[in-house]
């Protein structure tokens, strides 16, 4: 557990050979602090036990959107500033330009790659610096 004692999640950061990053829209909207709403996110979730981060990651994303991606590295860390959790970015490098599974969970309504330029017209939380940087989106 992390030292804020917080749940702990996984992000998977994955991008195609456009440089598009994969995201989902998910089926219900969460509520955070301050009226947000988080409708669009990176893949992720909990991290199960007996799993690495990374595992986590390649688990989630595949999970969620029936792409297979490689865990190479932790971006970033934090504690979320608008939602009770701890997460870790994980950088996924994708296996295949094809998916190959369907999404298994319910709980996504939509996949998409976008531009990171882009991204922001979809994401209503803050982006973590780090995240940002590597994505090359401008702060």
């Amino acid at each position: 557990m992390n030292k804020e004692n917080l749940p702990e999640i996984v992000l998977g950061i994955t991008k195609n050979k456009n440089s598009e990053v994969l995201i989902i829209q998910r089926a219900k909207e969460e509520k955070g602090t301050g009226n947000v709403k988080l409708s669009w996110a990176f893949p992720g979730g909990k991290v199960e036990d007996g799993e690495t981060k990374e595992t986590a990651a390649e688990r989630e994303v595949l999970e969620e959107t029936g792409y297979q991606g490689k865990a190479t590295s932790i971006i970033s860390e934090r504690k979320h500033p608008q939602f009770p959790v701890y997460v870790y970015y994980i950088e996924c490098n994708l296996e295949s330009d094809e998916q190959t599974s369907q999404p298994q969970d319910e709980e996504i309504k939509q996949i998409k790659w976008v531009k990171s330029s882009d991204l922001m017209n979809h994401f209503t939380t803050n982006l973590d610096p780090k995240v940002a940087e590597y994505l090359g989106i401008e702060g």
